[in-house]
């Protein structure tokens, strides 16, 4: 899955796409540092390496190329 796809299932909206880049997920207006995802609406997007690391302060899990859990949230 790409780091697109995970936020998209995790925030849960319908996704608007502009070009080939992710404009919204929902209501939720996505915002780009560069080439990497920054913000969802107002949730923090941080990563660790080449991987998700954090979504709104809540820790990415995953079981080899995999996301596992959101915090608390299984995908």
């Amino acid at each position: 899955m790409s780091d697109e796809e995970i936020l998209i299932e995790y925030f849960g909206g319908r996704p608007q796409w502009c070009g080939n880049k992710l404009y919204k997920i929902g209501d939720l207006r996505v915002e780009y540092a560069g080439t990497r995802l920054y913000r969802v609406g107002g949730a923090k997007i941080e990563y660790a390496g080449n991987k998700l690391y954090r979504v709104n302060g809540e820790k990415v899990e995953w079981a080899g190329n995999e996301v596992y859990k959101i915090g608390s949230r299984r995908m």
